[in-house]
C-alpha cells in the first residue's frame, strides 16, 4: 500500500517551474529532432571508428595463420613483439568497444521502452567486475545479463590468449646410427682379452710384446695421474683440501664437467655403488650421475666409443655395456707374520731368508731403479687361485671363490724409537657389470662431440658382484701385481709415487709434498677403509684400462666403424638434430583469442547498427540527464531534442548541490538542485 501511494505521488501533478535564462536573448525556438541532433559524424563516425580495433586484431590473427609452421624471420619476431603489446592493451581496447556498445543498447532500449533495472545494468556494467557486481546487487538476472558478464570475462582471457597464441618451437629429427664401444660386458670376450692371447695384444702377452708396448701402457697411466680431475677423485668428505680443489677447478659444476671424460675424451665410467641415490636392493633401477657435484668414477681412464653422430649440430644417446673391478677391504693389520722367512701366504713375493724387501722385489725386466713404497700380491689360497687361473676360454664359468688382493707398506713410529712395521690390507676383488647411458652433444660442424655418462644401472642377468675378474687371467694378474707399484714410483728412496699419493691424499697428487702429510708414503692406516678401497679400486681399474690398445685409447685409430676387431662391440645410438626454429600456433589459446575477437567485432558492428536506429537524444551517459525536466534544476533546457553532450556545453558552469530543499520544514527533503543555500545535511535531522 505504501509503495502504491509513493508511485502515485511520483506520478502526481507538479506546479509549473519558472525557467531562469542564463543566456542573453529571446525565448528558444522549438526545433525538429533532426535539427537538434548532432551531425552524422558524431553520431555514426565515432562509433564506426571503433571498428578499427577488432579489425586490427583480425589482421593480426591472419598474420599468425600465415606464420604458422614458417621458419623464424625478422617479420615473425616483430609479430611476436606486437602480440606482447596487444596482450597489454587488449583490456583497454576491449572496454573501448564493449562499453559504448552497452550504452547504445541502453539508449535504444530506453527509446523503445525498458525497465529501470535493465537500463541501470546496461549503463553501469562498464567493466567485468562491475557487471558481476550488478548481477548480484541489482538482482536483474536474465539470459542477456549473464551473457554480458560472460562477454566481459573475455577481456582478461583475450589478453592472455593473444600473447600465448604463437610461439617459437624447435622441430627435431630422430635417426638411428651405428655405434661401437671397446671391450663391453661380454664375459667370454673379457676372458680372452685379459688372457693376452686372443684378438688384441696386451702389454703382458709375452716378453717380446711386453718390451714393445709396455711403455704405451705406462705413458697412458702416468698421464692419467697428472690430470686435474684426478685431484678431486674420491676426496669429497675425506680430504680437507677437497673444497679448495673444487674452487680452483671453477666450482662444483665445472669440476663435475671436467671429470666426465678422460684426457683423450673417452667417457669415464661412474662408480655406481658410490653414486647418490644408489640402492643395492633395486638392482635394475637407473641411477643418475650428478652434474652439479664431483661424481665418483671407477677409473681415471674412460671407455672408447666411436660413431653415433653426424658431423653437424645435434645430440645422441646410446646404451653401452661395460664392467669394472670393485674391492672390499678389511682393516689394516700388522703383516710381520706374512713376510717372515719361509711364509707362504703371499703368492708371488719371495719371503726366504736374505731376500729383498717386498716393495723392492720385481719379476721380469729391470725395474729402472725406481723405489716403490708399497707392494701388491695375491693371497696364496690354492683352491681360489686354481679356480680362477684354470678358466677355459669357452664356455666361461663363474668362479665359486673370490681372489684376494694384498697391499702392504711400511709404517713407522718415532717413539720410543724409529721402528718400521709392515702394515697390510686384504681386499676381495669383484666385477661390476653395468649398462651406461651415454649422451653426446655437438654444437656445430666445427665443434667437438662431448659425451658423458648420464645414468647407469646394473646389467640385468649378470651378477651384482661377479667373481670373475680381470686378474683371473695369469698374465694380467702377474703384470698388475708387479707393474702397478713400479709404474709411477720415484727414483728417490722413500718419496711418494703418484699412486701412493693418490691413495693417501688425491688433492696433493701432482705436488707430492710429504711435508704436508708426513713422510710415510707406504702407510695408509689413517685413511678410512671405505675411502681406501674406493681409491685403490679406481687405481686398479686405471691400470687395467691402461692395457687397452694405445691407438684406441688415445683416439688415433680414427672414427671409421669398418674392419674393427673383436674387442669392439656393436650398438646403436639415437641421433637428434634440430631444424631451424619455426612458429607454431597453440590451438587452444588461438581459438580463445579468435572467439574473443569475434565477440568484439559483433559488439562493434551492433553498436554502429543501433546508432543508425536510435533517434532519441543521448542523455543517459551524462550527469546532465539529471537536470532534464526537473523542477529543482533552474537552467535553460535548450530544447528536449538535444543530447546530453550538447546540453552540457550550455550549462556546464551552472552550480548544483545536494542539500535540504525544505530547510524550514519539520521534515526535510534531499535533492540535487540549483537553489544553493546553507542548509547542509545533518545526521540527526529527519528527511522525507
Amino acid at each position: 500500500m505504501a509503495v502504491e501511494e509513493q508511485r502515485q505521488g511520483l506520478m502526481g501533478e507538479h506546479s509549473p517551474v519558472q525557467t531562469i535564462k542564463y543566456d542573453v536573448g529571446q525565448e528558444e525556438t522549438p526545433r525538429s529532432l533532426r535539427q537538434s541532433a548532432p551531425s552524422w559524424f558524431w553520431r555514426m563516425g565515432i562509433p564506426s571508428l571503433l571498428l578499427a580495433v577488432p579489425l586490427a586484431y583480425i589482421v593480426l590473427i591472419i598474420m599468425l595463420l600465415v606464420l604458422n609452421t614458417k621458419e623464424r624471420s625478422s617479420f615473425g619476431d616483430n609479430v611476436l613483439e606486437v602480440l606482447r603489446v596487444a596482450s597489454t592493451i587488449w583490456p583497454i581496447s576491449f572496454a573501448a568497444v564493449v562499453g559504448p556498445f552497452l550504452k547504445s543498447a541502453a539508449l535504444y532500449s530506453a527509446e523503445n521502452g525498458s525497465t529501470l533495472g535493465s537500463l541501470e545494468f546496461l549503463l553501469t556494467s562498464q567493466t567485468s567486475v562491475a557487471a558481476l557486481k550488478n548481477l548480484f546487487i541489482i538482482r536483474h538476472i536474465r539470459v542477456w545479463t549473464i551473457a554480458i558478464v560472460v562477454v566481459w570475462c573475455l577481456s582478461p582471457l583475450g589478453g592472455q590468449a593473444a600473447t600465448r597464441s604463437l610461439s617459437l618451437e624447435q622441430k627435431s629429427i630422430n635417426s638411428t646410427l651405428p655405434a661401437i664401444h671397446y671391450l663391453g660386458g661380454n664375459v667370454s670376450d673379457m676372458n680372452v682379452f685379459y688372457s693376452g692371447i686372443g684378438f688384441e695384444y696386451v702389454p703382458f702377452s709375452g716378453a717380446s710384446i711386453q718390451n714393445t708396448i709396455i711403455s704405451d701402457m705406462k705413458s697412458a697411466i702416468v698421464a692419467s695421474f697428472y690430470t686435474i680431475y684426478a685431484l678431486a677423485s674420491h676426496s669429497n668428505g675425506s680430504s680437507r683440501r677437497f673444497e679448495t680443489i673444487v674452487q680452483a677447478l671453477g666450482g662444483p659444476q665445472q669440476a663435475a664437467r671436467l671429470g666426465q671424460r678422460d684426457l683423450w675424451r673417452n667417457v669415464r665410467i661412474p662408480f655406481i655403488e658410490l653414486l647418490p641415490g644408489y640402492n643395492a636392493t633395486e638392482r635394475d633401477a637407473w641411477v643418475a650421475v650428478p652434474s652439479d657435484q664431483v661424481a665418483p668414477y671407477a677409473s681415471l681412464i674412460g671407455l672408447p666409443i666411436r660413431g653415433g653422430s653426424f658431423p653437424r649440430a645435434g645430440n645422441s644417446t646410446m646404451i653401452v655395456k661395460t664392467h669394472y673391478q670393485t674391492l672390499s677391504c678389511g682393516k689394516d693389520f700388522n703383516g710381520t707374520e706374512w713376510h717372515k722367512a719361509g711364509s707362504t701366504r703371499l703368492l708371488y713375493h719371495n719371503t726366504t731368508s736374505g731376500s729383498k724387501y717386498l716393495n723392492e722385489q720385481y719379476k721380469g725386466l729391470a725395474r729402472n731403479k725406481v723405489y716403490p713404497n708399497i707392494f701388491l700380491d695375491i693371497v696364496n689360497d690354492t683352491a681360489a687361485v686354481a679356480d680362477h687361473l684354470n678358466q677355459s676360454f669357452y664356455p666361461v664359468t663363474e668362479p665359486a671363490t673370490k681372489l684376494e688382493l694384498v697391499i702392504g707398506g711400511g709404517c713407522h713410529e718415532d717413539i720410543p724409537e724409529w721402528t718400521w712395521t709392515t702394515m697390510m690390507r686384504i681386499c676381495s676383488i669383484s666385477t661390476t657389470y653395468i649398462d651406461m647411458e651415454v649422451n653426446c652433444t655437438r654444437l656445430g660442424p666445427m665443434a667437438d662431440t662431448n659425451c658423458q655418462a648420464e645414468r647407469v644401472r646394473h646389467t640385468p642377468g649378470f651378477p651384482l658382484v661377479g667373481n670373475l675378474t680381470a686378474l683371473s687371467s695369469k698374465l694380467t694378474m702377474e703384470g698388475i701385481i708387479w707393474e702397478m707399484p713400479m709404474t709411477t714410483a720415484s727414483y728417490h728412496v722413500s718419496h711418494y709415487s703418484n699412486l701412493e699419493m693418490y691413495l693417501q691424499e688425491p688433492p696433493l697428487l701432482i705436488q707430492r709434498r710429504d711435508d704436508l702429510i708426513g713422510n710415510q708414503p707406504g702407510c695408509f692406516s689413517n685413511v678410512p677403509t671405505h675411502v681406501f678401497e674406493a681409491r685403490l679400486a679406481t687405481a686398479l681399474n686405471t691400470f687395467i684400462m691402461g692395457m687397452y690398445n694405445s691407438t684406441v685409447l688415445t683416439g688415433s685409430d680414427g672414427t671409421s666403424l669398418e674392419n674393427r676387431g673383436q674387442a669392439w662391440h656393436n650398438g646403436t645410438a639415437v641421433w637428434t638434430e634440430f631444424k631451424p626454429s619455426v612458429y607454431a600456433i597453440n590451438m587452444a589459446w588461438f581459438s580463445a583469442w579468435i572467439a574473443s575477437t569475434l565477440v568484439l567485432l559483433v559488439c562493434g558492428v551492433t553498436g554502429v547498427y543501433l546508432r543508425c536506429l536510435i533517434k532519441a537524444p543521448d542523455f543517459l551517459d551524462s550527469v546532465v540527464g539529471l537536470t532534464r525536466d526537473s523542477p529543482l534544476i533552474e537552467v535553460s533546457h535548450g530544447g528536449s531534442g538535444i543530447s546530453g553532450c550538447d546540453r552540457l556545453q550550455a550549462i556546464k558552469d551552472v552550480k548544483v548541490k545536494i542539500c535540504d530543499i525544505m530547510p524550514d520544514e519539520e521534515v526535510g527533503r534531499i535533492a540535487l538542485t540549483t537553489r544553493i543555500n546553507d542548509s547542509r545535511l545533518r545526521w540527526k535531522r529527519v528527511y522525507s
